[in-house]
């Protein structure tokens, strides 16, 4: 892997990560289609992990005072009040949800991994998997409210089944999380932060488990790959928090899900 290679796989992640899109399946594609290596299915899965790593420094660093308070929080349990222990046990019951069954799936893909050997099943299957994310993004955004509701265990609960799903290549973590908190009520300013903050410790916990050989071997171009996610995934938390209001997360979904459809057809 070369470093412009690196840097622009970096950049897909940082960019890729906060919108509704899939940014393992971005990388995979891009991957495929600009920068073809003897990487197989497996591989490309396990680097793309490893690059949200440098979106989880960006989310961290843009959101350290709310995680400082959410630690505070775990220690002083007993004394914070109704609200924070909601939002507290939210992250919590979300991350161990999707964790289970993001690994479940995530070996499963593995066990059928001939099946994305070919580019062009690949391109089928993310496109596919856009437009269901960009139909349940319409849905939630038509019954999204702007009032704040109580984060209860339920919800916190098929937010997790949510989130796991994006374990499959194609489907978007930050799309079918902000998706799945719309159609359980919750306002898209509050499910676009949560989208945020979940992705950290589910992040974290993916690369200890998954990718502990490959961050003992480390290499500048895993540098650069990192760097480059981490600088782009902050400009795009910022850009996103201040459009939050103004975009229709479906309408882009479904036209990228429309481009990549013709793609695949006249090449």
């Amino acid at each position: 892997m070369y470093m412009f290679e690196s840097f622009i796989l970096g950049m897909v992640q940082g960019i890729a990560e906060w919108l509704p899109i899939s940014s393992e399946a971005m990388i995979i594609l891009v991957k495929n289609n600009f920068f073809p290596s003897g990487m197989n299915f497996s591989e490309m899965i396990s680097f793309a992990i490893f690059l949200h790593l440098g979106t989880l420094f960006a989310a961290t660093l843009y959101f350290r005072k709310k995680i400082v308070q959410l630690i505070k929080n775990i220690f002083n349990y007993k004394k914070i009040n109704n609200e924070d222990k909601n939002y507290l046990l939210f992250i919590i019951i979300a991350t161990i949800i999707s964790g289970i069954l993001g690994l479940i799936l995530l070996k499963i893909v593995e066990y059928y991994q001939s099946f994305f050997n070919h580019e062009f099943m690949i391109n089928i299957f993310v496109a596919s998997f856009l437009i269901i994310t960009a139909v349940l993004l319409y849905i939630s955004e038509n019954k999204n409210n702007s009032i704040k509701i109580i984060l209860t265990k339920k919800r916190a609960f098929l937010t997790g089944i949510f989130q796991g799903f994006a374990a499959i290549p194609g489907i978007s973590r930050s799309g079918s999380t902000i998706a799945g908190m719309g159609l359980l009520g919750i306002n898209k300013e509050q499910a676009l932060e949560l989208s945020f903050i979940l992705s950290i410790p589910l992040v974290f916990l993916a690369n200890v488990v998954l990718n502990y050989s490959l961050l003992k071997n480390l290499t500048v171009n895993h540098v650069v790959a990192l760097i480059s996610a981490f600088v782009f995934g902050i400009i795009t938390i910022e850009l996103l928090l201040r459009l939050v209001r103004k975009i229709r997360f479906s309408y882009f979904v479904g036209f990228f899900a429309f481009l990549l459809i013709l793609l695949n057809l006249f090449t």
